[in-house]
């Protein structure tokens, strides 16, 4: 009787929001917990934020590391640029050649270094480890860059560099370099003017290209690229005129999943033409110039053969960089050539 006559009388109202209180207080901090374990998820034992740490990315599997540096301003009427390289890992430098030999590359332009910001994608941790350890030793003075934005993405088909020019390869190989190049591309730009792409075995490229190819006004521009200083030009993705369709035995191989290697039937090469700018239908990556323009209205580097594709497979020609230049000229872009601007690759 005692306990009915509480529960029904005015004690009841007190009864009711204490267990209330009970029930919110248990669903929150079973909340927090859950929100401190998904975040501990996606960060290493040791990590401390600031702002030239490494930071887990949108991904798990992925980490980036961002370097701003506040002192440095553009110099007002020159065009920002964003200069970006891939890294598989310590061999893709190619030799004894490491990160710094890359950026003396950058600084070696005679452009100003203030207006010029760095992203580079590494598929090796290791590699990764040793660049971003390198910007953080670096003195104040001797880092001119306002900007520099390095992400691992281990995500990395395993073909050998030793490998890399086989037929076979060609398809997975350079899906793989689009996948990247892609990542790389929108993760990093912001409102820079325009994208210059340099390979990391690049070893010589021309004090005043950028400056050059900036002034042109042009839409997409590639140099000519030889192996070392006396090796033969290597770029071969680079071209004008016509290449080799399927027949229809290898159309059917093709929609069978099976490989078709895309040849040149009539075509000239970046170093074989004359004019200063000359009109390409391709170009290749080695180095690469790209008004930010057209890469933000959707001109990337495609991920499959898209000339010839159907709904179910793939087509016979244009992966990655042949393909930017294909989905360009859609939108009313051009691409062009400068033969007489010749940068070195690495004999290896």
């Amino acid at each position: 009787m005692a306990f009915r006559a509480f529960a029904q009388g005015p004690s009841t109202f007190h009864l009711r929001y204490l267990v209330l209180a009970v029930i919110a207080m248990y669903i929150f901090t079973c909340l927090f917990n859950i929100t401190d374990l998904r975040s501990s998820n996606l960060q290493p034992s040791n990590f401390k934020p600031s702002p030239t740490d490494v930071k887990p990315s949108h991904y798990s599997s992925n980490f980036e590391f961002r370097f701003i540096n506040p002192s440095v301003h553009p110099v007002p009427g020159k065009q920002t640029v964003l200069v970006l390289t891939l890294v598989r890992n310590r061999e893709s430098w190619s030799g004894n050649r490491r990160f710094p030999d890359f950026l003396s590359i950058v600084q070696g332009f005679d452009y100003p270094m203030s207006n010029i910001n760095l992203g580079i994608l590494a598929s090796d941790r290791t590699e990764f480890n040793a660049i971003t350890d390198y910007i953080k030793g670096l003195p104040d003075d001797k880092n001119p860059f306002g900007q520099i934005h390095v992400i691992l993405r281990e995500k990395d088909a395993g073909i050998a560099r030793k490998d890399r020019k086989a037929d076979n390869e060609q398809r997975d190989r350079r899906r793989l370099i689009a996948r990247l190049r892609n990542y790389l591309l929108y993760t990093t730009l912001r409102d820079e003017d325009s994208v210059l792409w340099i390979d990391s075995d690049m070893i010589r490229v021309p004090n005043d290209l950028l400056g050059r190819m900036i002034d042109s006004g042009k839409d997409v521009i590639t140099t000519a690229t030889r192996s070392g200083p006396r090796g033969n030009f290597i770029d071969l993705n680079a071209w004008v005129g016509e290449r080799i369709k399927p027949n229809a035995e290898e159309q059917a191989t093709i929609e069978q999943g099976g490989i078709f290697v895309p040849r040149p039937k009539s075509v000239k090469f970046t170093h074989e033409l004359q004019e200063e700018f000359t009109e390409l239908d391709s170009v290749g990556g080695t180095v690469l110039f790209v008004r930010g323009e057209v890469h933000r209205e959707g001109v990337a580097f495609t991920t499959n053969y898209v000339i010839g594709a159907g709904w179910k497979y793939e087509g016979y020609d244009g992966i990655e960089s042949e393909g930017l230049c294909y989905v360009a000229g859609f939108l009313g872009y051009k691409c062009w050539g400068m033969p007489h601007a010749i940068a070195e690759h690495s004999e290896n």
